[in-house]
This record gives structure tokens, sequence and C-alpha cells, in this order.
């Protein structure tokens, strides 16, 4: 890895993309050895209508999830805690803290931009497959209490027949 004084713009087309068995997909876009990063990384990941991902934390770093689009919910914690973001809010994970993101909705798909203190992007992640049937319970309620909030909100000014 070599450094550089002067920006790096990489674009995601072309960038390292894994498609996991839950769905859902990482994009790692800024990463090493990609470009010479020393302590950060970046990228995005993509969930379709209707999945989650499988449950994971990163062992020794920090992340940040920035909400780009759609609705979703993010259970973390030992206690799968319950976080509902809206675009352009931000999360703060914890470094060893578990967490998983659900897309609220079964038709359109969640973006987020990842912003992780490993220079890999995905090195120090640990999935915990034993923590999906936790989430799984959680899921169904999850996504009618999102159903029930998007039907009962007003769609606008009604005009009232006279």
């Amino acid at each position: 890895m070599t450094s550089t004084s002067s920006a790096v713009h990489r674009p995601p087309t072309g960038a390292d993309t894994r498609i996991h068995d839950d769905g859902s997909a990482d994009t790692a876009v800024i990463y090493a050895p990609a470009v010479p990063v020393r302590a950060v990384s970046a990228g995005r990941m993509h969930i379709p209508g209707g999945k989650s991902t499988t449950p994971q934390r990163h062992r020794t770093t920090e992340a940040i999830l920035t909400i780009i689009s759609g609705y979703s919910a993010i259970l973390s914690g030992h206690h799968l805690e319950t976080a509902l973001p809206r675009p352009g809010d931000m999360i703060y994970i914890p470094p060893d803290t578990p967490y998983c993101v659900v897309n609220l909705s079964l038709n359109a798909s969640v973006l987020i931009t990842c912003f992780r203190g490993d220079p890999g992007f995905s090195a120090d992640i640990e999935h915990l497959p034993d923590l999906r049937p936790r989430v799984l319970r959680q899921v169904d309620k999850l996504r009618s209490d999102h159903m029930h909030r998007l039907m009962s909100r007003r769609t606008g000014h009604v005009r009232r027949i006279r």
C-alpha cells in the first residue's frame, strides 16, 4: 500500500461486493489495499425487501451506519433492542456489539452507507447465526407495527363535501 497526497475517488461500480446467504449485499468501496487507508473503511449495504441481515458483530472496531433510503429497524445489543432510524439518521455500533438490520418493507430495498474502523472493511466481522431465531421472532411484529404506522398517517388535506 502506497501513500497518497491527494484525494482518491473510488466509485462503487466495480468495487468488492459480497452477496450473503441472507440476501443482503455489502460493497466495500474505500478499504485496504484498494485505497491507502490506515484506520477506516467505507462501503454500502443493500438489503432487499422482506430480508434482514444475519446478526453480526465487529470484534474490535466501531461502525457507523447511515440510512440512505428505505424503512429499517436496527436490533442491537445482547437484548436486541430496537431502533427505528429514518433516512439521514446515523447509528453508532460500538465494538463487540451484536446487531442486525431488518428491512421493514416487503418490497422496497434499504440502502445504507457503512463506515468502519476496520481498514479491511470486513476483516473483523463475526456472524452470529445463533441469534437468528431471536431476530426472526421480532421481525413479524416489527413489520406489522411499521405497516400500521404507515396506514395511520394522514396523506394530506382531505376535502370535505358540503
